[in-house]
């Protein structure tokens, strides 16, 4: 790290999230990760210490950097604690500092600068998204990234761990392009193409982008049902031949369900079997990356040899189980399959119905999955059903949705969702059963 070049005016700008800022930002709730099956050689020793001030940020780096196992320290604090901590200790290889909140942060940066060697590499992360900033800490201050609130798993994992990997960029070159998330169920019935439905509603709403809707249930879909929508042939006919798919595919095959929202299904009879090549699927999703900000796939598991690709190629993979013995295990095999396709930890869990009568004790569902689910969504009465057979989504029957999806939609985005307002019962309910274990431990 540097000492400070002329001082940038202070304050942050009200710049809108691109897609850049986008990519840094977020939150995960995951305290739980597979380690990946065939690990980066991590040459850095011991001594990588991150010192944050939120929990939201502290849980996506105990879970963005778990790979690093006992060479990462986590500590409640800011630049302060961190500059107070470094008169009298040594400072380690890395350091991940917070600067939010701090009303001058250039010259508290020059304060660390002082005692920091520069060998040191060290990440800054704040809540200033202003672009001058950001070229004044990494070009002018020497800081190695700067990572702006909220900070995602996801974020952690493409921004942080290939400076301490030494993993290249260009090794990131499948996920160029859309922002691409598959949503598959722990097992049949749990609720996952209603939650990838109203995801969908929710992405496009938040980061005011274009979605895809992609159901790869080819002969038992339920999203077009789920809307009264009646897809063509078209994603059949592109899945078994590749050559299919061409510049007209959207037009042909995708239904609008807002203007920033088309879906991409088939309803094919269970007499009909189709049979998926994985360069049709590839194609597919190649033209829905180049087209749309934000890809949401319902995929099928166990999934077919031929989509397993789609596993590398997503930024995350959100599986939803339900608090029955059959869900723990089968998403323990889900994960186990992402680590070996991926090498990565990309599972988000999202434990439907959590509450529901008969249902196994939230201590024994974190025990059995390693740690606690990323998102809990309740019980949320008849309304959810009778969208479904009206033909629109729960989030327009049922607000509340909204809340327990918004941190899902914060990992994804890297966007924080409006606020929506809930009863003192439901706010009194969620408290005591929330996700959110303690990330300083």
């Amino acid at each position: 790290m540097r000492a400070a070049a002329p001082r940038a005016p202070e304050g942050s700008s009200n710049m809108a999230h691109n897609s850049s800022n986008a990519a840094r930002g977020g939150i995960n709730l995951l305290d739980n990760v597979v380690a990946p099956t065939s690990s980066a050689a991590f040459d850095i020793g011991r001594g990588v210490l991150a010192i944050v001030d939120d929990d939201v940020t502290a849980m996506a780096l105990r879970s963005g950097l778990a790979s690093l196992g006992d060479d990462f320290d986590l500590q409640h604090g800011n630049i302060g604690t961190g500059i107070k901590t470094f008169h009298k200790e040594k400072p380690p290889q890395v350091l991940i500092i917070d600067i939010g909140g701090v009303d001058n942060p250039q010259a508290a940066l020059d304060d660390l600068a002082r005692i920091c060697p520069p060998d040191v590499k060290v990440f800054v992360i704040g809540e200033n998204t202003d672009i001058s900033f950001y070229r004044l800490l990494v070009h002018d201050l020497g800081v190695t990234e700067y990572l702006a609130k909220p900070v995602t798993r996801d974020a952690v994992m493409r921004l942080l761990l290939p400076h301490l990997s030494g993993r290249s960029r260009e090794q990131q070159a499948e996920q160029r392009g859309g922002h691409l998330v598959s949503i598959c169920g722990a097992r049949g019935g749990v609720g996952t193409s209603s939650i990838a439905l109203n995801l969908a509603y929710e992405i496009m709403d938040t980061v005011k982008g274009h979605v895809a809707l992609l159901d790869l249930h080819v002969n038992d879909g339920e999203i077009a049902l789920m809307v009264s929508a009646n897809p063509g042939p078209g994603l059949r006919i592109a899945l078994e031949d590749a050559s299919r798919v061409d510049a007209l595919f959207l037009e042909r095959s995708s239904i609008e369900l807002e203007p920033r929202l088309r879906l991409i299904a088939s309803d094919e009879s269970f007499d009909n079997p189709i049979t998926v090549t994985e360069a049709g699927m590839l194609k597919v999703l190649d033209l829905l990356q180049k087209k749309f900000n934000y890809i949401i796939a319902d995929i099928p598991m166990p999934l077919p040899l031929a989509m397993r690709r789609i596993l590398k190629l997503s930024r995350q993979i959100v599986t939803v189980l339900t608090p029955d013995v059959a869900s723990l295990r089968d998403t323990q095999n889900v994960r186990q399959l992402v680590a070996n396709v991926t090498g990565a930890d990309r599972v988000l869990s999202v434990l439907n119905r959590f509450d529901m009568k008969g249902g196994i004790e939230r201590a024994l569902i974190d025990r059995a999955l390693g740690g606690a689910p990323d998102v809990l969504i309740p019980e949320l009465g008849k309304g959810m059903l009778e969208a479904i057979n009206m033909g629109i989504p729960a989030i327009r029957r049922v607000p509340a949705l909204k809340k327990y999806l918004a941190p899902l939609v914060r990992e994804i985005s890297g966007i924080e969702p409006p606020k929506v307002t809930t009863s003192w019962f439901t706010r009194t309910k969620t408290e005591t059963s929330s996700a959110l274990d303690n990330p300083w431990v």
